[in-house]
């Protein structure tokens, strides 16, 4: 298993190999795993294999991720599609909370070129609006490899996120690419971003999953605070031993979540917070597609009474 491991980490340097890989896997995905019934037992396969233990479509989920799982297949809520479109969205930020909080937008496209990318200023983030990534960060436009950038961002289009991940919503997103501006906190050099998991059940509850990293492209860890800031203990991904005091604009940043997340029961509103100015990232629907372990068991269930 270790040499298997090792295999793929080696494999994944090859942009080529990836995206084939996936494109390969789109097409099978979408011959083979088209109706519902279908995508039920793709996903029973995966969820065992990801999680440990069983989804039946026909009895009532318990968890979060099985809930999740239910929303990817049965939920037709037509603002998923807008608010998971990274362009789209931003539109939706700006008649809820005001235009100050979106990232600074240098370009949006159809399909990315060397006249625009020579345009574009020494550093900036671009992707792609109808997916989870992969994000392209050029710290440094001349030491950059504008030929290969280009090139992944444009085959990013390529590819139907909504088909790969089941999550259907997606697949009715205009493609394009975006490129905005790149936020680094000068105090930390480091980025970090608030994820806040927002429920609106029978009663509201919002967790704010801390996020960072050594470096822009660093692993990411986290660890989740409840609406009081105290350290829970627990993530989905790995955890983050670190303490961290509560930001001093805790209280704006709990009204925004609350704004943005206010026509769902359940989304993920995540925020950049750099040097006390806050800035809106994207809206997420289906946590981790549904597949995420958490660090103590005991939280999926919990998760899950609030959804």
């Amino acid at each position: 298993m270790k040499i298997l491991k090792k295999i793929k980490s080696f494999l994944k340097q090859f942009y080529w190999i990836r995206f084939f890989h996936q494109y390969l896997r789109q097409l099978y995905l979408k011959i083979f795993y088209s109706t519902t019934k279908a995508k039920e037992k793709y996903i029973k396969k995966q969820f065992k294999k990801h999680l440990g233990y069983e989804i039946d479509f026909n009895r009532e989920p318990e968890t979060f991720n099985q809930k999740i799982q239910f929303r990817k297949i049965y939920d037709d809520n037509p603002l998923y599609s807008i608010c998971a479109d990274k362009y789209r969205v931003r539109e939706y930020v700006k008649e809820k909370i005001g235009e100050e909080y979106l990232v600074p937008l240098y370009l949006v496209t159809d399909k990315l070129t060397e006249e625009q990318w020579d345009k574009l200023p020494n550093s900036f983030v671009a992707k792609a609006n109808h997916n989870s990534g992969p994000v392209q960060i050029v710290k440094d436009k001349t030491k950059a490899n504008k030929k290969e950038i280009i090139r992944e961002l444009n085959n990013q289009l390529k590819l139907d996120y909504g088909i790969l991940s089941m999550e259907k919503y997606y697949s009715g997103i205009p493609r394009k690419i975006i490129v905005e501006k790149l936020l680094v906190d000068k105090k930390r050099e480091m980025l970090q971003d608030i994820k806040a998991h927002c429920f609106r059940g029978k009663e509201e509850k919002y967790f704010f999953d801390l996020c960072s990293r050594e470096s822009v492209e660093g692993e990411v860890k986290s660890v989740l605070y409840n609406e009081n800031w105290i350290n829970l203990k627990v993530t989905g991904g790995m955890l983050d031993t670190k303490e961290y005091l509560k930001p001093n604009n805790f209280l704006e940043i709990k009204e925004i979540v609350k704004k943005l997340s206010e026509d769902f029961k359940y989304v993920r509103v995540d925020l950049y917070n750099i040097e006390n100015k806050i800035y809106f990232g994207e809206l997420t629907f289906c946590e981790n597609s549904g597949f995420g372990k958490f660090t103590d068991e005991e939280w999926d269930y919990k998760f899950g009474q609030f959804l």
